[in-house]
């Protein structure tokens, strides 16, 4: 017994150990990023709630699907390194193939979110200038997109580390991070540089055309694209739920202060969390340590991480406090529901990241195309549930 409590002890010790060299530094780097999102958001949170609603309706799901798809990539990417049937360069023929695919799956979840948002809030006019807003930014977001989930995922693995504690949360979190100031570069063209904004538009449209004509994709590449954009699509109508509920309660968001801000690192971490779990059980499975229901190693990973979650929270909270000063000029305190509350929020992430994995798996589905799309879109559900919770608490 007691040399079973000795390896145990030396078991979690190492993993902390592991969790604060790769995990949690990227993590950290993750919240920085989303903050930086936030921070745009935050100071054209009143422009986009009274100019351009619509874009409330699309933009969980825009950053969390945009994350998704590359976040699916950087796990393709982690199993063909670990397999040895990619090599760790970016030059190699897999990283430019699936940077173009990934830009076309990208726009199919655009075009049902806005769809989904001219249904509910009504406007057809700013409807238009929203969809060409949206559509533009998304081919020229997703290049730098592919770009960085390859090296997100090419250099760790070259410097011995894990790619898949890596990859997976910087990924989601770069989506956030290009999309609410790209978001506002394209609002500002619109409505001070039209003729350059007309410009990209027409650019950004040849680019695709261009693609849709060099891209030619073989037999397992098309099963491939077929399985992620069931799955994307699917996904694209389940995170109407968080643009809706972001819509419904921007309002009660703005009023907040804090969480207008905070918002984009919400969602983001807590995708994170359950991505890295996601991503280190799809590879667990692809290698066969998995066998059963539940597995021990996988479950250790989840009380190291949810431990972990306590201190990011706090840390969130802090840096929220000082962006609001700096970017709107208020002063806010800490929310202690917040701090209290947002471990339970990653634990239930991580959990269903954990049984997502091998849920797909059972059902013949690759789990590293499905895993981390679906748990940052249930994430960014929950996520917004949980702000607006804690935004009533303190408005």
């Amino acid at each position: 017994m007691r040399n079973l409590q000795v390896v145990l002890g030396r078991d979690l010790s190492e993993r902390f150990r592991d969790a604060w060299i790769g995990a949690i530094p990227a993590l950290v780097t993750c919240l920085f990023m989303d903050f930086f999102a936030g921070a745009f958001l935050g100071r054209f949170f009143e422009k986009i709630m009274l100019s351009y609603p619509i874009i409330f309706v699309i933009l969980p799901g825009l950053m969390g699907l945009r994350g998704n798809i590359f976040g699916a990539m950087a796990s393709r990417f982690t199993t063909m390194l670990h397999l040895g049937e990619m090599t760790p360069h970016l030059k190699d023929k897999n990283v430019v193939k699936n940077i173009f695919l990934s830009i076309l799956l990208s726009l199919l979840p655009v075009l049902i979110l806005w769809f989904v948002g001219v249904l509910k809030v009504q406007e057809t006019t700013s409807g238009i200038v929203v969809l060409l807003i949206v559509v533009t930014s998304t081919i020229f977001v997703s290049l730098i997109m592919g770009y960085a989930t390859a090296a997100a995922t090419v250099i760790p693995f070259k410097k011995g580390i894990d790619p898949d504690t890596v990859a997976a949360p910087l990924v989601t979190s770069a989506g956030d991070l290009v999309t609410m100031p790209f978001l506002v570069l394209f609002i500002l063209l619109y409505e001070e540089l039209p003729l350059i904004f007309d410009s990209l538009v027409i650019v950004g449209i040849v680019f695709l055309i261009f693609m849709l004509f060099v891209l030619k994709l073989e037999k397992e590449e098309k099963r491939m694209v077929r399985e992620i954009l069931g799955v994307i699509g699917s996904l694209a109508l389940l995170s109407s739920v968080s643009g809706g509920l972001l819509e419904a309660y921007s309002e009660v968001i703005y009023a907040s202060v804090i969480f207008s801000v905070m918002y984009p690192a919400i969602l983001g971490t807590a995708g994170n969390y359950g991505s890295i779990i996601g991503a280190k059980t799809s590879t667990k499975l692809h290698l066969g340590e998995i066998e059963g229901l539940f597995n021990k190693d996988s479950l250790l990973d989840i009380f190291v991480y949810f431990i972990t979650s306590f201190f990011i929270a706090f840390l969130m909270n802090l840096v929220g406090i000082l962006v609001v000063r700096l970017s709107l000029g208020k002063d806010v305190g800490l929310v202690f529901p917040f701090i209290a509350l947002y471990p339970l929020l990653v634990l239930i992430n991580m959990f269903i990241g954990y049984f997502l994995a091998i849920s797909f798996d059972k059902l013949g589905l690759d789990p590293d195309n499905a895993t981390v799309p679906t748990i940052t879109t249930l994430a960014d559900i929950f996520s917004t549930l949980f702000t607006v919770g804690v935004a009533h608490l303190i408005v």
